[in-house]
């Protein structure tokens, strides 16, 4: 009898997440470092709105970079 291997799964959790704090970051650091101030906005709210920008496309991009890490996992699997 062949002994079957058990495969392994990205923790898509942690491939959202990690996207989501990076893309946060780089949100924060674009919003205090761009020096064009908002005329319609408080800085405030200008930086939580590119937070949040930002932290939904990492989140996103984290997504993605989880589907292919499984992908990838699948064919080396086999």
């Amino acid at each position: 009898m062949d002994r079957v291997k058990p495969r392994r799964y990205p923790n898509f959790v942690a491939f959202i997440g990690t996207g989501a704090v990076v893309g946060a970051i780089v949100g924060a650091l674009i919003s205090i470092f761009s020096g064009n101030p908002s005329v319609l906005f408080s800085e405030n709210a200008a930086l939580m709105f590119m937070v949040l920008a930002f932290g939904l496309l990492g989140a996103v991009i984290g997504a993605i970079a989880g589907v292919l890490t499984d992908i990838v996992l699948e064919r080396r699997y086999r």
